[in-house]
């Protein structure tokens, strides 16, 4: 079965080369990439020609910027491999990884295979660790593992099934969890999950990146798509979407405590009401794991005592 690998690329000029060279070294030769250059203002899109000028297995699309949902939907839409797979333009991937992920989904009769990844700021790994690969059985126990166990995130961990995925498409009015969103939707039609320790992604970590950094209003829009899934999932499983939901809300008002107290005091503040008003959810929620709780204790100390408590907390951690 051929495999596309749909890479946006978007102004990654001084990392899109390792990214592409670890794809050409694939174990698994039956596979197509897909470098999506999504108007990019660098030489991204003259560094995805040459490559498409030197190997047949690579496929150049230059397109006006639409974002990053809309350079992966173009992707899908030209893609011809029955599997199909994502990686950002400033990663790396194990020369392994697309073999793991189709043996782990054809070996179990999957519909869905994840894998780990491993973040990186300096030198790339050179190996990855193979584990043993955990079999979830039934739409409403994949549906549930994902939620509990947090794996709605990095859409690039995935192999996917075009099959499966049929007319599905990423939301592009999505400003941020456009991959929870996504991995969501595709969960619901998945009767089998294979998903494997295996850590052949590897992740660049930017720490300019918004996502590494304090809060901004976008990140609203997470816990909003976090919300929404509350009303989709199944009902056996809405306690464990209210969990996920209530997780994002402390994990961002400790984001915002750590990163700045006077720029992200109103975000904070917001999101330390919503704390006090769930209390008893997160004490007694499906799925909560302990250090939450504790999490939700410290948010609801007097300001204060909350910053200092939350800020100790994380550097105990770091």
């Amino acid at each position: 079965m051929k495999v596309s690998v749909i890479v946006p690329v978007y102004k990654t000029e001084q990392y899109l080369s390792a990214c592409v060279d670890s794809l050409l070294r694939q174990t698994y030769k039956d596979i197509q990439i897909l470098l999506i250059d999504d108007g990019s203002p660098d030489k991204s899109g003259e560094i995805c020609d040459g490559y498409a000028k030197k190997d047949p297995r690579v496929v150049c699309i230059h397109k006006q910027n639409g974002g990053l949902s809309s350079a992966r939907n173009c992707g899908i839409e030209a893609a011809t491999g029955e599997y199909l797979a994502f990686v950002d333009s400033d990663d790396v991937v194990h020369a392994d990884m697309i073999s793991v992920l189709v043996q782990n989904l054809e070996r179990n009769g999957a519909d869905l295979s994840g894998m780990a990844y491993r973040n990186f700021s300096g030198e790339c790994p050179a190996e990855a660790q193979e584990k043993k690969c955990r079999v979830i059985c039934g739409r409403d126990k994949v549906e549930r593992y994902l939620l509990k166990e947090n794996r709605l995130y990095c859409v690039v961990r995935y192999l996917y099934k075009r099959d499966t995925l049929g007319a599905q498409r990423f939301d592009e009015r999505i400003r941020l969890g456009e991959d929870q969103d996504f991995i969501f939707r595709y969960a619901q039609k998945c009767s089998v999950l294979a998903m494997s320790d295996y850590d052949g992604y590897f992740y660049r970590q930017n720490m300019q990146s918004m996502s590494n950094g304090g809060l901004r209003s976008s990140h609203t829009f997470d816990l909003e798509n976090r919300k929404a899934i509350i009303g989709k999932a199944q009902a056996c499983n809405r306690g464990y979407a209210q969990t996920h939901y209530l997780k994002g809300v402390m994990a961002f008002a400790v984001r915002g405590i750590i990163y700045g107290e006077e720029e992200n005091s109103g975000y904070v503040a917001s999101y330390r009401n919503a704390v006090r008003k769930n209390f008893w959810k997160i004490l007694f929620g499906k799925g909560m794991p302990f250090s939450y709780k504790a999490i939700a204790l410290l948010l609801c100390l007097p300001e204060k005592s909350a910053y200092k408590s939350v800020r100790v907390l994380a550097k105990g951690r770091l």
